[in-house]
């Protein structure tokens, strides 16, 4: 059945007598005619009902949702990478944890908030995931089917070579994942490992694809290490090959055999090299620039705990964004359908994380947990969010980095994030302050003498997106950014001074049937500072504190860079906003939320949990998907 539910194909199977204790395989088949196929940018998918019948009586049905596609994963300059119904295809995205977890949820959130990550992954113009080290959820699988997400799915990892009964482990883990999700349109990459296997491993592996996942047309792998001769020894089995940090001027360097990273000439000729875990750094939401209160900049506590540097990194939402452009445009110019074979490289670009996550963290002594994602712990974007957005769209599109609300007297460079255009330029309250007609090479502000051991500098490194404005003396008003290609505007932005801050919003998120008293679904609710006229204020940072009616559990939210701020009724914004979460209980009622603050304008909110029908624990209703 298709979409719409209307029957397109149907394939009689064969019958049998069956005496006790006999078994036999049942099989079906046809041709489905005038397939629509899923794609990244057409993620189609059909129903198709197994249906067993004894003497003309149905007995069971077993219903699964897949797709169809034609893939193709070639080596070669200007000519490989992975096709998708019959043309190339430019993966970009990011690495996730699998266990996607949710500040002040866990895991413990309702499928629809798994829709809500990956929608804001497609709208950030991704369309590729790598689940790290184990098999990713069901629910995120599905979501990736719906919004045509390619995904990289591993088995089990122990993050490094093993034999044995661990080895036979992860090979059980690896078949049966791959018997659960084979039917699943999104995944194209099976991860052996999390860094290289044997040679024996991966025949052993590819040997398990061919035999039950026949026709899936997907492929084996792993993501390698900086082993070369063990990498070398991998190439002939297997079918892509997975790097971390890939791009690197020794790859520029390379010739013959030779292998960094797991790229070699010889591997690119063969099959695609992806990029699996690029742009390990971070920078928390809360921390806009230099120039912003209340932190003025991000400043890094130096020392060691663990062998480790306090904080490994020093970027604050406007550097990391500079620093990530320079990394995801060096993979860009160095695609492998670039014609060039000095620059034909690569089939995909991956940056780890898409959310902030509780893993290991790179600022052990700043953050509460690992500040590398793109939006943060509850999925408010930072800046890189909308910059990659910019990057990976394939239409104009811009966004300027950061906000207009500076104290008086700042002067600053302001960037612009751009693409498909010939030149941006800026006006502040209807003057030009001038025309850029290149793009930025990024030079890390932080001093030499101060920096922290283990960062990587960008020292005049091209951004490849990212247009720059120095000197920009800040004044209320309209900052407006204008994008134009042959005189033609294509793309426009425009940041708007916000007033002093006079009151709480609140903003409800829920399923699309609204919060179902079934005592495990969720309600988001966003709080923010506003000015008279409700825009945001965004450099406040202050103490909210909430009160609760009804039945509810309360399970708020958190504060990343202090101790101890989740499931508690009080938290602050940060850059003018945060979010918090309720929980159902099996009671329906009416809920309200207050969100309070000295000085401010308070707000309430009253949401209605609907009642569920559960009998003996069970229920017919179903986990609420986003549409």
């Amino acid at each position: 059945m298709d979409a719409d539910g209307v029957v397109v194909a149907k394939l009689d199977g064969n019958t049998s007598d069956l005496v006790a204790n006999q078994s036999e395989i049942f099989t079906a088949s046809g041709k489905l005619t005038g397939a629509r196929f899923w794609d990244v940018n057409d993620p189609y998918l059909y129903k198709v009902y197994s249906i067993l019948s004894v003497n003309g009586k149905v007995v069971d049905v077993c219903d699964t949702q897949t797709g169809f596609r034609q893939t193709e994963f070639k080596g070669g300059a200007g000519t490989g990478g992975v096709w998708l119904n019959g043309r190339f295809v430019w993966l970009t995205g990011y690495a996730q944890r699998s266990a996607n977890d949710w500040a002040g949820l866990g895991g413990a959130y309702p499928d629809w908030m798994h829709d809500f990550t990956l929608r804001m992954l497609k709208e950030s113009n991704g369309n590729y995931m790598r689940w790290m080290h184990v098999a990713p959820q069901r629910i995120d699988v599905e979501a990736c089917d719906r919004l045509g997400i390619v995904e990289v799915c591993p088995a089990g990892d122990k993050e490094r070579l093993v034999t044995g009964r661990q080895w036979d482990q992860r090979a059980e883990v690896m078949r049966a994942t791959m018997i659960f999700y084979r039917n699943n349109p999104s995944i194209f990459f099976w991860e052996a490992g999390n860094t290289i296997v044997t040679p024996e491993q991966m025949v052993q592996m590819v040997a398990m694809r061919k035999e039950l996942d026949p026709y899936g047309g997907r492929v084996m792998g792993t993501r390698d290490n900086d082993l070369a001769d063990a990498n070398t020894a991998l190439t002939p089995m297997s079918e892509y090959y997975g790097v971390m940090i890939g791009q690197a001027p020794q790859t520029d360097k390379i010739v013959g055999d030779d292998i960094f990273r797991g790229y070699s000439i010889a591997r690119r000729d063969k099959a695609p090299l992806i990029e699996t875990e690029d742009f390990r750094d971070e920078a928390g939401r809360n921390i806009w620039d230099d120039y912003s209160p209340p932190h003025f900049g991000f400043k890094p506590k130096v020392g060691m705990i663990g062998g480790r540097p306090v904080d490994t990194w020093h970027w604050n939402s406007e550097t990391f964004s500079l620093a990530a452009t320079t990394r995801y445009n060096s993979y860009v110019i160095n695609r492998i359908d670039n014609a060039d074979p000095a620059h034909s490289k690569w089939s995909a670009y991956c940056s780890i994380y898409f959310t902030d996550e509780d893993a290991d963290g790179r600022q052990q002594g700043s953050y509460v947990l690992r500040v590398s994602g793109k939006v943060d712990g509850v999925r408010l974007p930072k800046s890189l969010f909308y910059v990659s957005r910019v990057m990976q769209n394939e239409k104009p599109d811009i966004h300027i980095i950061g906000h207009w609300n500076y104290p008086v007297n700042t002067t600053k460079t302001i960037y612009v994030a751009a693409t498909h255009c010939d030149q941006v330029e800026l006006f502040l309250n209807g003057k030009s302050l001038g025309v850029a007609n290149k793009t930025y090479d990024f030079v890390d502000p932080y001093k030499s003498g101060e920096r922290v051991p283990g960062s990587e500098p960008a020292a005049g490194v091209n951004t490849g997106y990212v247009y720059a404005f120095p000197n920009v003396t800040f004044a209320p008003g309209k900052l407006k950014a204008v994008a134009t290609k042959g005189s033609k505007i294509v793309a426009q932005q425009e940041l708007q001074t916000a007033g002093e801050p006079r009151a709480i919003k609140l903003t409800l998120h829920t399923g699309p049937k609204g919060l179902q008293a079934d005592g495990s679904d969720v309600a988001l609710i966003d709080f923010e500072v506003v000015d008279a006229q409700g825009r945001r204020c965004p450099t406040d940072e202050a103490r909210v504190d909430f009160s609760i009616t009804g039945p509810v559990i309360w399970r708020g939210g958190f504060n990343a860079a202090k101790l101890n701020t989740t499931n508690n009724l009080y938290l602050d914004t940060e850059c003018g906003i945060n979010r918090v979460a309720i929980r159902s209980t099996l009671v329906p009622g009416t809920i309200t939320v207050t969100a309070k603050r000295d000085g401010l304008s308070s707000a309430s909110i009253k949401i209605d949990s609907k009642p569920v029908e559960i009998v003996g624990g069970l229920t017919l209703t179903l986990p609420q998907r986003l549409p």
